[in-house]
C-alpha cells in the first residue's frame, strides 16, 4: 500500500469517526434503527448520490453495535446487472444482515427506483439549495410515501 493510499484511508477513517461521535448522527442513526427493516435505502432527490451519508450511517451503527451493517454501493447499477444485485440484496437480507443502500438519484440512475422499491424501507436525502421541491416530490411519488420514514436534510456549501 503506497504512502498517500495509507494518507487517503486514514482521512477517511477520521471523518467517519467524527460521525460516530456526533449526538445528532447518533440520534438519526437510533431512530432508523427503531424501525422494522434490514435493507434501507438511502435515497437522494435531485442529481446527487448518498454513498458519503450511508457511510456516515454505517459508522454510527457500528460505534453503537460493534458490528457491521454493510453498505451496498449501487450507485452505477445498470439494466444488465440490475437482477444480480437485487438477488445479492435478498440473499444478504434472507442471511440476517441489515444493509445501507447508497444509490445515486432516480433521475440520475432510473435502476435506483427498483433497488429502493425493493428495500424495506427508503429515507430520503434533501440538499438545502440543490434538491428541487419538484425533485422531491416526484421521488417519493415514485417510491410510494408509505415506503419512506422520513428524510436526512443536508446543508452543503456553508449554507
Amino acid at each position: 500500500m503506497s504512502s498517500s493510499h495509507s494518507t487517503a484511508l486514514a482521512k477517511v477513517e477520521d471523518r467517519l469517526t467524527r460521525f460516530a461521535a456526533d449526538p445528532t448522527w447518533q440520534r438519526l442513526w437510533l431512530s432508523l434503527e427503531s424501525h422494522n427493516w434490514r435493507s434501507l435505502a438511502i435515497v437522494p432527490a435531485g442529481e446527487t448520490s448518498s454513498i458519503d451519508l450511508v457511510h456516515a450511517l454505517a459508522a454510527v451503527a457500528w460505534h453503537q453495535r460493534s458490528t457491521s451493517v454493510i453498505v451496498a454501493d449501487l450507485r452505477t447499477i445498470g439494466l444488465p446487472t440490475l437482477a444480480t444485485a437485487r438477488e445479492e440484496l435478498r440473499r444478504r437480507v434472507g442471511g440476517g444482515d441489515r444493509v445501507l443502500i447508497g444509490m445515486n438519484s432516480l433521475e440520475v440512475n432510473p435502476t435506483s427506483a427498483t433497488i429502493a422499491r425493493d428495500a424495506d424501507k427508503a429515507v430520503l436525502c434533501v440538499f438545502l439549495g440543490r434538491t428541487s421541491r419538484a425533485q422531491l416530490r416526484d421521488t417519493v411519488r415514485e417510491l410510494g410515501i408509505q415506503r419512506c420514514l422520513g428524510s436526512i436534510v443536508i446543508r452543503t456549501n456553508g449554507r
